[in-house]
């Protein structure tokens, strides 16, 4: 195994999904999770305002809709699930437990404080246990409480009708941004990560493709890209304030573990990419060539000519730390 690309040049791989190529027009679905995160940050706060009830349950409305927009811009609208066949008001009890709102729009005083994962940025072993157990407390951790709050959406599920490992994290996401999007590209990732390092553990703590563990309802994994997230926190934050300049208001920016999301989901993308590349089953060359322009775009493999599938698979391998031969 070799070494897979620094940070900054994983980032600017992904950041190129908005602003370079073909999806990346200014209305690019990639950029739904931008005006989501936003319009729950800039609404953080609605249960203390002094506004009346039919204003806050509007706002849970117009927050819902966007979480959903952007959960089906991000794939948790496709295949069997649950959410394709409802509409976004399925979304509103997810949005009040995060907002610290009851079933009627008022503010719930038994709700915990989870403020500080809207600005979570671990910088020492006590935030990242703090945020570990607000996020999975067995009887107070959003993290299940969001989980939970789906449960009863789809009153026909054979199995249990509630939000999934990956919808759960995607939530959490793109409202607090406290928490990577455990989707397939992002455990890919980590199995990489794991592999090209030969690590195991961050700081005593297990990386694993898993958010949860049952057994204890905590997550090793979650401490572990924390810990990730602040030996790597320099590297993070320089990239954030050259390259991220699109935004509205200076308030709010990419969170630190949404950049630890990005860099991990980018390198299951590109490996996701080269498998398509080296597929000799699929003989759509077409395809293949579409792949290969998004590879040039992202400057994975300039010198690749239009048919050069394989050596392109190879050179994206090898800037993951396998040297052009398959996992």
């Amino acid at each position: 195994m070799g070494k897979i690309e620094p940070i900054k040049k994983k980032l600017d791989h992904f950041y190129s999904l908005i602003k370079d190529y073909e999806e990346g027009a200014p209305d690019t679905r990639y950029k739904s999770w931008e005006w989501c995160h936003e319009a729950f940050v800039r609404n953080k706060n609605l249960r203390e305002q002094d506004i009346s009830k039919e204003k806050v349950e509007c706002t849970v409305d117009y927050l819902s809709l966007h979480l959903g927009f952007y959960l089906a811009s991000w794939g948790m609208y496709r295949g069997s699930s649950f959410l394709l066949q409802r509409d976004y008001k399925t979304h509103k009890a997810a949005v009040r437990t995060i907002l610290g709102l009851t079933e009627d729009y008022s503010k719930d005083e038994d709700a915990e404080d989870y403020s500080s994962l809207w600005k979570y940025k671990p910088e020492s072993e006590k935030d990242i246990k703090n945020a570990d157990s607000l996020l999975f407390d067995p009887d107070t951790g959003i993290y299940w409480k969001v989980k939970e709050s789906y449960k009863g959406v789809d009153e026909s599920a054979k199995s249990i009708d509630e939000s999934s490992e990956t919808l759960t994290t995607k939530i959490l996401m793109g409202t607090f941004g406290c928490i990577p999007a455990f989707d397939r590209f992002f455990k890919r990732g980590i199995a990489l990560y794991k592999n090209a390092y030969n690590i195991e553990k961050i700081s005593n703590y297990k990386l694993t493709q898993s958010i949860e563990r049952k057994e204890k309802n905590h997550s090793e994994s979650f401490k572990a890209l924390s810990a990730f997230a602040m030996h790597n926190q320099k590297e993070f934050d320089n990239w954030r304030s050259e390259d991220v300049k699109n935004w509205r208001s200076e308030d709010v920016k990419y969170p630190l573990m949404k950049c630890v999301d990005m860099y991990f989901w980018e390198i299951g993308y590109e490996m996701n990419m080269a498998d398509d590349l080296s597929d000799k089953n699929n003989k759509d060359n077409e395809k293949k060539q579409v792949l290969l322009e998004r590879a040039r775009k992202m400057e994975l493999c300039k010198n690749c000519g239009d048919e050069d599938f394989e050596k392109a698979a190879g050179q994206i391998r090898e800037k993951n730390g396998i040297g052009g031969i398959n996992e």
